[in-house]
């Protein structure tokens, strides 16, 4: 009888995990199937992913001198949006390329957004400040930015037309062939 009692137990919890466990595989599928966009100022990923031919997020930030960005003023020059650290080593070595790019090309409508992830202005400014760089560098402490552009590895840029199509992600180190080749075609349009 004993046994009996505890067979019947066992069931019971076996019906009921069983229960669960379809409870929480069709959360997870109706959830998959939900559009959930990233939202920042208003604008949407593509259902959530950043894609090249897709309208770059629109966003907003304070640079070094507490001057406020936002990606839209920017609405018909080329734009670089370089997503960096101070502490890694790639971001450091495409940093002169890029400046030297910035300065060769900014009087034709290019600009650069060069968007520190996730640290305080104590260390971004000394190193901006030690380098020389001239490009406009947004602040993103809390990487809000940062996560809404889904970058996973530094550095990352975007490459936005002059419409404020993404034309090219590029993830890791930028070589300045690359942005000769990527970024020109796109100045004389």
């Amino acid at each position: 009888m004993k046994k009996a009692k505890q067979t019947k137990q066992k069931q019971s919890y076996i019906l009921f995990g069983a229960g669960l466990l379809l409870i929480v595989a069709a959360f997870t599928i109706w959830a998959a199937n939900q559009s959930s966009p990233a939202t920042a100022t208003g604008n949407t990923v593509n259902g959530g992913i950043l894609a090249q031919g897709q309208p770059a997020p629109v966003f907003t930030a304070h640079t070094l001198t507490n001057q406020q960005i936002t990606l839209s003023d920017y609405q018909g020059d080329v734009v670089l949006v370089n997503f960096w650290a101070t502490w890694c080593p790639p971001c450091k070595a495409e940093m002169p390329d890029i400046n030297a790019f910035y300065e060769a090309h900014k009087d034709e409508g290019f600009t650069v957004l060069a968007v520190n992830a996730y640290e305080d202005e104590s260390l971004v400014r000394p190193f901006i400040e030690a380098n020389g760089f001239t490009f406009p560098v947004l602040l993103d402490p809390d990487g809000i930015i940062t996560d809404y552009y889904q970058v996973r590895s530094y550095p990352t840029s975007i490459i936005i037309d002059r419409t404020g199509t993404v034309r090219h992600i590029q993830i890791g180190l930028i070589f300045p062939e690359q942005l000769d080749s990527y970024i020109l075609p796109l100045l004389e349009s």
